[in-house]
């Protein structure tokens, strides 16, 4: 029975490693899913949106979050880097919202085309400058 008994606590002892062990490895797979993913996602979206020319404080903050958060992480500190990678988000999206709203433009819904084809470049009229077949104005 002696055996028995030291088996028993050697498993115990297995399982409270290996749960130490799988918790630890969780910084990392979080801060990948909201720094590389999410973060980086909202400030790349922020700046197509134009939130460095209309809301600079916002998105410049947002980026600024981001390189904070990729920094700390090369420190393997993976829980000031998620707390900067969501910082950098929630800042990155309400800069993207700040410049849509200043540009007059709404956010494009799924499958929306970014240019509008009913807005066609300007064509050049006759009086505008050579004509078709290569000769000028006569004045």
């Amino acid at each position: 029975m002696r055996g028995s008994g030291s088996c028993s606590r050697l498993s115990s002892a297995a399982i409270v490693l290996a749960s130490l062990i799988a918790a630890g490895g969780c910084g990392p797979v979080e801060y990948l899913h909201q720094v590389t993913r999410r973060a980086q996602t909202a400030v790349s979206a922020a700046k197509s949106a134009g939130a460095d020319r209309h809301a600079p404080y916002e998105y410049t903050a947002a980026a600024e979050y981001l390189h904070k958060a990729r920094e700390e992480a090369g420190y393997a500190d993976y829980q000031s880097a998620i707390r900067f990678g969501r910082k950098a988000e929630v800042l990155a999206l309400r800069a993207a919202k700040i410049a849509l709203a200043t540009a007059g433009r709404q956010p494009l819904e799924a499958g929306e085309s970014p240019i509008d084809p009913s807005e066609s470049p300007a064509t050049p009229t006759s009086d505008d400058g050579p004509s078709a077949d290569g000769e000028g104005r006569d004045e």
